[in-house]
């Protein structure tokens, strides 16, 4: 064999070996039928993005719905009437402690849920039940108004009404869940609603509003003087 034919062998060789190396790689990188494509992680490793911690819910904006524009009227669960009114204890606008307990066997009280200082038809019968104070009083009564303010927006509608009668902060909303009456569309703050409640500490008047009605001293004077069988004025809507 001769110079030539030599050269010709190894070339032919050299292109074998290539086109081998060349298929072994190809069978190497590319997965077969059914196999996975994604690499496996080394032991311990995540191969996927951040996880959920165990017993925690995925984001689901069903989860979480917007409660301003859910008919939040059906979450109202007031205290009905012969129910025993559920005891609180609680600080007033100016710092003084107050329980509901401490009226049982002495007086009968009024509690009423107003949305807060912001609201002017809150305020308008708040001034209206400070108009007629000495009327309740007259039938062994206390006024107890109760909001989600806190002491601050309390202590301006104390000011801006010039009220006497007790005004409680419920910033945190605990009384006003108490009694049932949470706007859960508006951050739970109170619907328009009043209580009676007698001197054995059950309820005589549940009222609560889905339309924003607050109630007159006009319409709670006469239910106090079938309590006490003490005559109450007649007022007009108006007085």
């Amino acid at each position: 064999m001769n110079m030539k034919q030599q050269a010709g062998v190894w070339l032919v060789l050299g292109f074998l070996v290539l086109a081998v190396g060349l298929v072994y790689a190809l069978s190497v990188s590319t997965p077969g039928p059914g196999a996975s494509s994604t690499a496996t992680a080394p032991s311990g490793a995540s191969t996927s993005g951040p996880t959920i911690a165990s017993g925690a819910e995925a984001p689901n904006s069903s989860l979480s719905p917007d409660l301003s524009k859910v008919d939040a009227y059906q979450f109202l669960d007031p205290v009905t009437v012969g129910k025993t009114a559920p005891n609180f204890s609680a600080k007033t606008a100016d710092g003084k402690a107050i329980r509901l307990s401490d009226f049982k066997g002495k007086k009968n009280v009024v509690l009423a849920f107003y949305q807060g200082s912001f609201c002017t038809v809150c305020g308008a019968q708040l001034t209206n039940f400070q108009k007629h104070l000495s009327d309740f009083k007259a039938q062994d009564t206390e006024i107890v108004a109760i909001s989600a303010d806190d002491a601050m927006h309390a202590m301006k509608s104390v000011g801006e009404h010039g009220l006497t009668f007790k005004v409680v902060p419920d910033a945190k909303k605990e009384i006003i869940r108490q009694y049932g009456v949470a706007n859960v569309s508006r951050k739970s703050i109170a619907w328009p609603s009043l209580f009676v409640v007698d001197k054995q500490g059950k309820v005589q008047l549940s009222y609560a509003s889905q339309e924003g009605h607050r109630l007159h001293s006009s319409e709670i004077l006469p239910v106090l003087s079938k309590l006490t069988g003490k005559p109450a004025p007649k007022l007009g809507y108006d007085d």
